[in-house]
């Protein structure tokens, strides 16, 4: 994204990650079945999503604790190393166990990606705007790698066999890795993080927070049924694909890669959609399309309509994730974030488990025709059920308002990330001033800024007046950057009405941001300038304390 570079080096880490995390996918599902049989394949899904519903709340809380950007760095390199362990082990001719041990341990440490992306990029993005963007790309660019990772993989398959594509699903790894190597969190960020959320009490606390994000547990009931559908998937695409089909190994990669272009699709669908007031009903919607592609290919088992559903399930993954994750922080706020989407993923990897165990059975039992069915008709009825629920939290959702655009259009505050510039106008005083009051006085104390929602201000200093100011104009910032008496009267114009942020909660914005900072010196300073006769210079008005202080 333009002009956000942390942001960029995040998705592509998150896209080279997941794309080596695919691959090997590919490569240990066909390696597992013709080891074992679907028996091992099972095995695998179980084993490679079970731990890391353990690790994952553990790494995250080490990473509010001690540094997102440096977790994603560690957890990222350590799993380029695992899957390099588990591609000689194949090369090497070596048993399944040590095929599938580094594999699922490099597969629990890739649970913590996403909760972190999702708690840092209010962190790295400006707007609202911004950060559905971030959260849509992010989910394009996944989807991006489920096309070319599994397809790669495929192909890599059928010339090499699975040792091939282990050895590229490491290398691509090691390439998130070193993408992510000059990822850093801005300063205020890492203040407002350190310590909190992660461990076992912040994350039971974010899972009843959670709880509550669509009412009676909907984000809950709704991921845990397309998770463990998921998981049923994961195994069954292989029976699907080679059994009932009769396709041959490399289709597993096609089939899969289906869910990746579907998803690029409908990345571009929720970007025209998604917005602040629409994003219960867009995880909704996913949900819907997870399940109606099911329920065809469960009456209709053919190599088009299997490549069809995959399809569509890949445009509902796009909706539904970028609903989500952009819903939850939003709802249960920055100080639960973490703690909510570290819940999310355990139930998360606990459902995919669950899904891949009972898989084998559910297939026995029924066949996979009609376990798919039985499935997509469980997934639209869930979406039914919660649709009108899903409706009001939008309904409910406050959409930006126009103050927001107010503070982020003075140059002062434009640097700062979303997370800053809301915490300000929550805290921010509205106060209302009729024409000809007095709001500030030239030589008295200085403890309030102001910004301008509505009227005018006229200025004046030693009684000389200057330019008059209005909507959108800020005054006060001098006074308290550079401690000192006010240096001007401003009185109400025409009915007035600012937003009022006092001394602390302005000079923390401010000086907490290095950017913010230069800009807010520069405006003080040509302030100043204009105004020789003050009785003190202006260099030592810059010098004084607080000087640079400024956002």
């Amino acid at each position: 994204m333009r002009g956000l570079p942390d942001v960029r080096r995040v998705l592509l880490g998150w896209g080279l990650s997941t794309a080596g995390a695919l691959v090997t996918h590919v490569a240990m599902l066909v390696y597992t079945f013709q080891t074992g049989g679907a028996a091992l394949v099972a095995v695998y899904g179980v084993a490679s999503v079970l731990p890391a519903a353990v690790t994952t709340p553990v790494v995250t809380g080490l990473g509010v604790r001690l540094g997102l950007d440096r977790l994603l760095r560690v957890t990222t390199g350590a799993r380029a190393v695992l899957g390099a362990a588990s591609a000689l082990a194949v090369l090497a001719g070596l048993g399944p166990v040590l095929v599938i041990v580094p594999t699922c341990l490099a597969a629990s440490l890739s649970g913590s990606y996403r909760p972190v992306q999702a708690v840092m990029t209010p962190w790295l993005v400006r707007t609202p705007a911004e950060l559905s963007t971030a959260n849509v790309r992010a989910t394009m660019v996944e989807n991006a790698a489920a096309l070319v990772g599994p397809a790669g993989g495929g192909l890599l398959l059928i010339l090499w066999g699975p040792g091939a594509g282990l050895v590229a699903g490491a290398a691509l790894v090691a390439g998130a890795a070193v993408a992510l190597r000059l990822l850093r969190l801005p300063p205020e960020a890492v203040r407002s993080t350190a310590g909190r959320g992660g461990g076992p009490r912040d994350m039971l606390a974010g899972a009843a927070e959670l709880n509550g994000v669509i009412p009676h547990g909907g984000a809950i009931v709704m991921t845990a049924l397309q998770v463990f559908t998921r998981g049923v998937l994961l195994v069954l695409v292989v029976v699907l694909s080679l059994d009932v089909l009769g396709l041959d190994d490399g289709a597993v990669g096609w089939l899969t890669a289906m869910i990746g272009l579907g998803g690029l699709t409908g990345g571009v669908i929720a970007s025209s959609v998604l917005r602040v007031t629409r994003l219960a009903r867009s995880f909704c919607g996913g949900i819907l399309l997870w399940g109606l592609p099911l329920v065809v290919l469960g009456l209709w088992p053919t190599p088009a309509t299997a490549y069809a559903a995959f399809f569509v399930i890949g445009i509902g993954n796009a909706m539904e994730d970028g609903g989500l994750y952009t819903l939850i922080p939003r709802v249960v706020g920055q100080r639960h974030a973490a703690g909510a989407l570290s819940a999310l993923e355990l139930i998360i990897f606990g459902a995919s488990a669950l899904g891949s165990f009972a898989a084998p059975s559910l297939a026995r039992a029924a066949g996979t025709g009609r376990t798919l069915l039985f499935l997509g008709l469980v997934l639209l009825a869930v979406a039914g059920l919660y649709a009108v629920r899903c409706h009001r939290v939008d309904r409910a959702m406050p959409a930006p308002g126009p103050e927001l655009e107010l503070l982020r259009g003075l140059p002062q505050f434009t640097p700062l990330p979303l997370v800053s510039v809301e915490q300000l106008l929550a805290v921010a005083e509205r106060r209302r001033y009729v024409a000809g009051a007095e709001v500030i006085v030239e030589g008295e104390p200085a403890d309030v800024f102001h910004l301008i929602e509505s009227g005018t201000a006229n200025v004046t200093v030693h009684g000389v007046p200057r330019p008059p100011l209005g909507v959108g104009d800020g005054f006060g910032e001098i006074a308290l950057l550079r401690d000192l008496p006010r240096t001007a009267t401003v009185t109400a114009g025409s009915d007035l009405a600012t937003l009022a942020l006092g001394r602390v909660d302005f000079l923390s914005a401010v000086t907490g941001n290095r950017v913010s900072a230069v800009a807010a010196d520069e405006i003080a300073t040509q302030r100043l300038s204009g105004d020789p006769d003050r009785g003190w210079d202006v260099r030592e008005a810059r010098d004084a304390d607080g000087a640079g202080d400024q956002s």
